[in-house]
């Protein structure tokens, strides 16, 4: 037994010692986010406190910091540079970078210290949107007038890069098809030469549109034919349910694109969609309208894909309401009379939908006399004059009774 422990004593002396270095190597490894007691660490700069309207218009650096007397148990995670923009204001400006390091380490080293930033202040713009179409279509085939929709975009961002903006864009590969395209793209920035807004900070998304994608209609049509947009009107017919009125027409969508040789074009600027029947109609519907209903003239067609509608909104009828206690002035009384007999606060009846009606109060009427040439004596069933809310309309012509008396002289006895 001794010879056999004895046997390659050397190799075995040797491996348990490696074995024991390798345990403790493994074992002051930790985790991958622990720390050595001395470390130099390259960790993310952050911008705390900056203002809603305001935007960092430089990319942030990362910054080599050195620490000594580091906690074992630290994690790198909690390691970072920071820099207070509360007080920021457009423009460029030196920013000292502080460290966010764990309790009880020493920062020996921060690269950079400081930090030169370019701050800009955030606005809106309102820009049209342009389609750009590539690619030729199929032979035999063009393309008509392009339809986006909406046409205009809100976009949010910058001030200084807002100046450079005109428009957005939206790309459309019409390259050999022969059918209309109709599709949703997102809108890129352009500057007033037409060449695409980069953002000045990578990290960061600088520029926002709202909405952010539009619909683009590109009509396919063969050779030697023309499109046109036209607006669509609608018309009805019948009545409500009782208590009940019409409160708006609308055709969806507003306007269509048609399809046909340029002579038949040239006398169509409206289409009529209807009448749609609204009897004993009581609530809002939406009416499908077939396109083969709609009467277009010879040569003319409507672009593939085209669905129509119109929508009937339906609302409380006029209702009457009886408001007290309305005051009612004299006005254009001559310098040589009084009121001999004020005029008492009088009740009315008014009209309209209910929703306006519900908020009337007697502050929001005026009612009055006119005296104009009028002299002393008792004035008996004069016709009230009055101002309403808009909506409101009165009954009847309120009257009213008053007297004028000469003003008394000064000094008569």
């Amino acid at each position: 037994m001794r010879m056999i422990l004895r046997r390659n004593l050397g190799v075995k002396v040797i491996s348990f010692l490696f074995a024991i270095l390798f345990w403790l190597f493994v074992m002051n490894q930790g985790t991958t986010g622990t720390l050595i007691p001395e470390q130099t660490l390259t960790i993310p700069l952050v911008a705390n406190g900056l203002p809603q309207n305001m935007v960092v218009m430089t990319q942030l650096p990362l910054v080599r910091v050195r620490l000594q007397g580091i906690n074992p148990s630290a994690n790198i995670k909690d390691i970072y540079a920071q820099i207070d923009l509360t007080d920021g204001a457009p423009g460029q400006r030196n920013y000292e970078i502080h460290v966010n390091n764990p309790v009880g380490t020493k920062v020996v080293v921060v690269e950079p210290a400081n930090i030169n930033l370019q701050l800009d202040s955030v606005e809106e713009k309102t820009v049209p949107v342009e389609a750009i179409i590539s690619g030729a279509p199929a032979d035999g085939y063009q393309l008509g007038t392009t339809f986006v929709k909406p046409s205009a975009v809100n976009v949010r961002g910058p001030s200084s890069i807002l100046s450079t903006l005109t428009k957005v864009t939206v790309d459309v590969n019409a390259a050999g098809v022969s059918e209309t395209i109709q599709t949703s793209r997102p809108v890129s920035f352009r500057n007033k030469d037409g060449k695409p807004i980069f953002e000045p900070n990578p990290s960061m998304d600088n520029l926002s549109a709202s909405p952010s994608t539009v619909d683009v209609i590109v009509p396919v049509i063969a050779k030697g034919l023309s499109s046109k947009m036209i607006p669509l009107k609608a018309t009805s017919s019948g009545t409500p349910a009782q208590g009940k009125i019409l409160r708006s027409l609308v055709p969806s969508p507003i306007s269509v694109q048609v399809l046909g040789t340029p002579q038949a074009l040239k006398g169509l600027d409206a289409l009529n969609l209807g009448p749609v029947d609204l009897t004993n109609l009581a609530e809002d519907k939406a009416f499908q309208i077939s396109i083969e209903k709609v009467t277009l003239p010879q040569g003319v067609s409507f672009s593939p894909g085209t669905t129509l509608s119109v929508v009937a909104q339906i609302g409380p009828g006029a209702v009457q309401k009886a408001i007290s206690g309305v005051p009612v002035q004299i006005r254009s009384l001559g310098t040589s009379l009084d009121i001999d007999q004020p005029i008492t606060p009088i009740d009315i009846v008014v009209e309209g939908l209910p929703d306006i009606l519900k908020d009337v109060t007697p502050t929001q009427i005026q009612l009055w006399v006119d005296t104009t040439g009028q002299v002393a004596g008792t004035y008996a069933n004069s016709k009230v004059f009055w101002q309403l809310p808009p909506g409101v309309t009165m009954i009847t012509t309120p009257q009213v009774s008053y007297s004028l008396k000469a003003k008394a002289v000064k000094g008569a006895e």
